[in-house]
C-alpha cells in the first residue's frame, strides 16, 4: 500500500509505503525533494554547466504533458 502526500507549494513529496508479507507488516515513510525543470536548469547552469537539456524520458523524448520522468542532462 502506498500514499503520497505533496507539500510546501509542490516542492516536496512524503511517500508513505506499507508492505504487507502473511502477518507482518513492515511501514516507512520517505520524503523527495521535487524540482521543475526550469529550476534544475537554473541551478546547473549556476554551477557552471554550458549545456542543460531536458528530457522526458531515457530515449530523448520531449519533456512535456505526457512525460513519465524529467531527466536532465548537463555539460561543461
Amino acid at each position: 500500500l502506498q500514499e503520497q502526500t505533496v507539500s510546501r507549494n509542490w516542492s516536496w513529496m512524503q511517500s508513505h509505503w506499507i508492505l504487507l508479507r502473511g502477518s507482518e507488516r513492515i511501514e516507512r515513510t520517505i520524503s523527495h525533494r521535487l524540482y521543475a525543470a526550469t529550476e534544475m536548469i537554473d541551478l546547473l547552469t549556476g554551477c557552471g554547466f554550458n549545456q542543460v537539456d531536458i528530457y522526458g524520458d531515457l530515449d530523448g523524448n520531449p519533456y512535456d504533458h505526457t512525460a513519465h520522468r524529467l531527466i536532465v542532462v548537463g555539460r561543461k
